[in-house]
């Protein structure tokens, strides 16, 4: 997660949402727990509704299925 947490950081610094987006839901893939799970896919929604990604729908049915839409 230390690699991930770089890049996180490298893809804010630089504004890339598109990496973001698909970073926070690598993130999310790799938490322990659910709640961290979403917390970082909150991330990846919302980084994917500011730009219209291609994976909104996926990333809003990701977050549903835990009840956090």
């Amino acid at each position: 997660m230390n690699d991930l947490n770089t890049q996180l950081i490298n893809a804010h610094a630089c504004g890339d949402s598109s990496a973001l987006v698909t970073l926070y839901e690598s993130a999310a893939d790799q938490a322990a727990t659910v709640d961290a799970a979403c917390f970082f896919l909150t991330h990846a929604y919302i980084f994917a509704l500011d730009f219209g990604h291609a994976d909104i729908t996926r990333l809003h049915a990701r977050l549903s299925e835990h009840g956090r839409v």
